[in-house]
């Protein structure tokens, strides 16, 4: 008589068709969670360069602003006006003097295909008594468009520039004066004919616009716009 014996078979471990799916499991668990890690990384990347082209972009603003609201300043003020005549018959007599222009009220824009500028003047102090602008009373604002640098002037020739390639490229800077004039013919006493060149002041104000792209990313690109207001009026004509 035969006895056959029967014996059971117990599996332990993994087969290789379920170690394969769950090694393709894994791997596209990790490539997911590598893709959202590579995204925020850039993104955070990004948002860095973003403040930082920003935050250059209002420091080189600010230093323009400053500088632009002194554009005009004469330091003696007195020569604006007119002078009566005082000691009149004695041996101090002072004659009367007239009103004149002022030699740093003017500005001007230039545009090459290398630089645009926008020049302007004014007194440092009111020691200067000639008042006639030296060398020193000269500024101006030029962006190169080569290298992409916003420069100030300090000085006649005496170009620093206020922006750093190396962290921002300047890719478009536009500069335009906007003049709105006043008459003031009422305060002068004009013949019956009137007066030939009535005075005016001349109240201007500056915008500019400075865009400016990321060294490292040229994606990045933020544009500032800004107003400023020459406070120093320039005045045309004079009373008769």
């Amino acid at each position: 008589m035969c006895v056959m014996l029967s014996r059971r078979v117990t599996q332990r471990g993994l087969s290789l068709v379920e170690l394969m799916v769950g090694i393709t499991i894994g791997l596209i668990v990790a490539a997911g969670a590598s893709m959202v890690a590579v995204n925020q990384i850039n993104e955070h990347r990004r948002l860095m360069l973003e403040v930082q082209v920003q935050q250059d972009l209002r420091t080189a603003v600010d230093i323009l602003q400053q500088d632009m609201r002194r554009a005009g300043y004469r330091g003696l003020a007195q020569y604006s006006v007119w002078q009566p005549a005082s000691g009149v018959g004695t041996p101090f007599e002072v004659p009367a003097r007239a009103a004149s222009a002022s030699p740093y009220a003017s500005t001007a824009r230039s545009d090459t295909t290398g630089s645009r500028e926008f020049m302007y003047s004014y007194a440092r102090s009111s020691t200067n008594k000639s008042d006639i602008p030296s060398s020193n009373d000269f500024f101006g604002i030029k962006w190169d468009k080569g290298s992409k640098v916003l420069y100030l002037q300090l000085g006649t020739g005496n170009w620093q520039p206020i922006t750093d390639p190396e962290s921002v490229k300047i890719v478009d800077f536009d500069i335009n004066v906007a003049t709105k004039a006043t008459d003031l013919t009422d305060f002068c006493e004009c013949p019956t004919a009137g007066c030939p060149a009535p005075p005016q002041q001349l109240v201007r104000s500056v915008s500019f616009t400075i865009r400016g792209q990321a060294n490292h990313d040229p994606n990045v690109v933020r544009t500032l716009r800004g107003v400023e207001r020459i406070r120093a009026d320039e005045l045309t004509g004079t009373c008769p």
